[in-house]
């Protein structure tokens, strides 16, 4: 298997991080080379060089193109790098997204290309694990879209929480026409979402429009609230 600079980026982290006073490259070089296992064109070496290509893309990230400290992820100074807060912060947004998609079985390919993403903008629902990679954007997009039709025509062409009925257009006039948020009452995570072949009535079934409040409420708790207890909670506090 070959490397590239980018997915060695989080494995060098994790050893930045358990070494918080530094590691110089020829250590960073070792430890990756220990855990990697490179083979093929990465084990090779460079034709008039010491290094093979695995650990030239090692020095990349420190040393050579200071990879790592141009992204603020780790200081390189007198031959030590060091991670960084911005750094600790980059692997507590990965790490829980590339093994929710191994778990969930998807492709090396896949979870190789989520590796080499920017985890600053990634999406965590709050009381779940539902990292939001790009394929199940597109899918949640869909069924947002459909759900939103199929309420609307029972709803009078209103869309409305379907606890507190809080209507974000009445509220908020123009700026508030058509939002809405998606719960999903069978949290994402526990679904394999490499395409659950379920027919669209009850994937329809499986999804609720809540207010933002009402939301954050349902999933508040480590065990999240089913609609049925939010709404007795509105009764009883009205």
């Amino acid at each position: 298997m070959v490397y590239t600079e980018s997915e060695l980026i989080i494995p060098a982290l994790k050893f930045l991080r358990k070494k918080p006073e530094g590691l110089n490259t020829t250590q960073l070089i070792r430890l990756l080379t220990n855990a990697m296992k490179p083979t093929g064109k990465d084990a090779r070496i460079i034709t008039g060089r010491r290094d093979t290509y695995f650990s030239q893309k090692v020095r990349n990230l420190t040393g050579s193109h200071r990879t790592l400290d141009r992204r603020r992820l780790a200081t390189f100074e007198s031959g030590i790098s060091k991670i960084t807060k911005k750094g600790l912060k980059y692997l507590e947004k990965s790490e829980p997204v590339l093994l929710s998609l191994e778990i969930q079985g998807f492709s090396k390919s896949v979870i190789r290309r989520q590796a080499e993403q920017d985890y600053s903008q990634i999406i965590i629902e709050e009381g779940t694990v539902d990292e939001r990679t790009v394929e199940q954007r597109k899918r949640s997009a869909k069924l947002r879209k459909i759900a939103i039709t199929e309420f609307k025509k029972g709803h009078g062409g209103k869309i409305f929480c379907e606890t507190c009925r809080f209507d974000f257009s009445r509220a908020y006039g123009n700026h508030g026409k058509g939002f809405i948020e998606i719960h999903h009452t069978k949290p994402v995570h526990q679904v394999d979402l490499r395409g659950r072949r379920t027919k669209l009535p009850k994937a329809l079934e499986e999804v609720v429009l809540l207010c933002s409040n009402c939301h954050r409420m349902v999933h508040r708790r480590k065990n999240m609230l089913s609609i049925s207890e939010l709404k007795s909670i509105i009764r009883n506090q009205n």
